[in-house]
């Protein structure tokens, strides 16, 4: 269960009170307000990894798409001469 922020004021006036302001605005920054988790490296490796696998996946369908293109793009003359004798 998450520390309430009431209790985390509490927290916060007494580190004050026998610290000093930085150090106890320090140990709050330290301390994760109620229903926040904190993420662990492997939770950022993890997401990381599936990052980079949606982008090789865009990666490779943006050089299908490319080539596709230039496939049809390389016979527009040939097409063109086609279309131009089929008309004579």
């Amino acid at each position: 269960m998450g520390v309430s922020d009431a209790r985390r004021l509490e927290v916060y006036e007494q580190a004050r009170a026998q610290w000093g302001e930085r150090p106890a605005e320090t140990l709050m920054e330290l301390v994760v307000p109620a229903g926040q988790d904190m993420a662990t490296r492997s939770d950022v490796d993890a997401a990381v990894a599936r990052i980079e696998a949606r982008c090789a996946v865009l990666e490779e369908r943006m050089r299908h798409v490319a080539s596709k293109s230039f496939v049809l793009a390389s016979h527009v003359p040939t097409y063109a001469l086609i279309i131009g004798l089929s008309f004579r």
